[in-house]
């Protein structure tokens, strides 16, 4: 590792040194783990949205460690309904019910969770180790990577999560689209041209990102919950067994944590694979490489191992493509990308070269939330288990409380109140009608970055730099794979008509 970047390393781990740092560390373990545990499947977006219009008016460090904390527990702490109602816990634990409820059936359901626990705080620690010891290897090849480049590489993953967001490809990418289309509104940062303002002060600034966040992911939330009375109708199962057989289990298959941890790290790399297949591509790794596959189904421990593993370790390649690169695998990392951005930071080259302590800061939060989250499972797995029999009559109002006063402390606008309902409808109808709204709020964040890149790609070179080599190499790669992935979409939609799911497997699809 070079000099300088030992010093950002350390930097950065003195940064974390401040009571309020770590207690909006502990705040954000603790919004995480209630996420998680709820039976309503609130996910990682809409708390995301919910915290940013507070959170960016925090300093930046102490914002970062409330975000990391909810988004680094919120996977480790997600195996409570699979394992206790059989219930998908949301996009990267669904595969978990296959395994885990028959164990806690059978009364292991506290050798199910140690094992989760602890395959998750190994799988966290696997990623977080693999984000820092990208930054000293990803620095050679940053500085090769001019505008031109960074503006195919956010073009790429643009359009893969366009088509993988919703099981319509074309419906994905009008949604993208349109997201593009809104970040167009306002003053273009670079030659101060009004556009689509309809000579309303209010559009002067374009569309706030945090307000849309609110709308798109908050109130159809809220709605959907309001509307289906989803919960927990079942009993759970009883919770029996001990936490540490699940803790022995894991390290005596620590290759399978190791092999599959690395699994997740490869999805949340690639641009447009997601959570929504993290899991099932752990799970069936596991089972294919075991000797005894057929045992896999029936509450083999394994099964809850491996995808809980790979799903943790998946946000560490997660933050790597979004620190380095500076476009998003998904939604929360592209609200997270809104948070850096108000607090004066780029994400991508830049930051690498500027604000590496930063980067580093957010790797220590990484681990010490993983690490954390670990702890808090062990300690009270019985009382977590209480708070998936929240009902829906008590969390529907709080939801509406608390996104309407978000929404008013952006920019204390009364306008914002009608921009965050009118938008929030809209966002309904698409979770109703499949139309993916991650593409759309990506489309949003993306637009401003893509539309710099390319103003300083022609600026610095005019059309000439279509002919980059790298910029060649990257345009026939993003080719290749939009095609195959949208062609092997459209052969799924047709063999499978069905363009919706029902229940938490329906929202973990769209919200990913």
């Amino acid at each position: 590792m070079e000099t300088s970047l030992f010093h950002a390393a350390i930097q950065g781990f003195l940064n974390l040194l401040h009571f309020k740092v770590f207690f909006a560390m502990l705040l954000g373990v603790s919004i995480g783990t209630f996420t998680a545990v709820a039976p309503q499947g609130l996910g990682m977006p809409l708390v995301y949205a919910i915290a940013l219009p507070i959170v960016i008016k925090w300093e930046p460090i102490t914002g970062m460690a409330l975000l990391i904390g909810a988004s680094s527990v919120s996977a480790i702490c997600a195996a409570y309904l699979p394992i206790l109602f059989g219930i998908p816990g949301g996009s990267g634990s669904q595969a978990t019910v296959l395994d885990g409820y028959p164990m806690g059936k059978r009364g292991e359901g506290r050798r199910a969770l140690g094992a989760s626990f602890m395959a998750g705080g190994m799988g966290s620690l696997i990623g977080t180790f693999t984000l820092a010891a990208a930054i000293p290897a990803a620095k050679p090849l940053i500085y090769l990577m001019g505008s031109p480049e960074l503006f195919v590489v956010m073009l790429w993953g643009l359009s893969m999560v366009a088509v993988l967001a919703g099981r319509r490809p074309i419906k994905g990418i009008i949604a993208a689209a349109f997201g593009l289309l809104l970040a167009t509104v306002g003053q273009q940062a670079q030659s101060g041209i009004m556009r689509f303002v309809f000579d309303q002060p209010y559009l002067l600034d374009g569309i706030s990102i945090s307000i849309m966040a609110l709308a798109l992911f908050g109130i159809p939330s809220a709605l959907d919950l309001a509307l289906t009375k989803l919960g927990v109708e079942q009993q759970p199962v009883p919770l029996k067994g001990s936490l540490f057989d699940g803790v022995k289990d894991t390290l005596r298959e620590w290759w399978l944590v190791v092999r599959c941890s690395f699994v997740g790290v490869w999805v949340g790399i690639v641009p447009g694979l997601g959570s929504q297949v993290v899991d099932w591509l752990a799970y069936g790794h596991a089972a294919q490489s075991s000797k005894n596959p057929e045992n896999f189904g029936r509450g083999d421990v394994r099964g809850v191992i491996a995808p809980e593993s790979a799903n943790d370790a998946k946000d560490g390649g997660d933050l790597v493509t979004t620190l380095l690169l500076g476009f998003p695998q998904g939604v929360t990392t592209a609200l997270f990308i809104v948070a850096l951005l108000a607090w004066g930071y780029l994400p991508g080259p830049e930051m690498v070269k500027k604000n590496a302590d930063v980067i580093y800061s957010v790797v220590w939060l990484q681990g010490i939330a993983g690490i954390v989250g670990t702890l808090v499972g062990f300690t009270l797995a019985a009382q977590l288990a209480k708070l998936a029999e929240v009902r829906y009559t008590f969390m529907v109002p709080i939801m509406f409380i608390f996104i309407l006063m978000g929404a008013f402390s952006v920019n204390r606008d009364p306008i914002d109140l009608l921009v965050v309902v009118a938008f929030g409808v809209l966002g309904y109808f698409m979770r109703r009608f499949a139309y993916p709204r991650p593409a759309m709020i990506l489309g949003l964040v993306l637009g401003d970055l893509m539309e710099k890149y390319l103003y300083r790609s022609v600026a610095s070179y005019g059309f000439s730099w279509l002919a980059r080599p790298a910029v060649i190499v990257l345009l026939i790669i993003a080719t290749l794979s939009f095609g195959l992935t949208l062609r092997s979409r459209l052969r799924a939609s047709r063999k499978d008509p069905s363009s919706s799911l029902s229940g938490a497997v329906a929202r973990a699809e769209d919200e990913s």
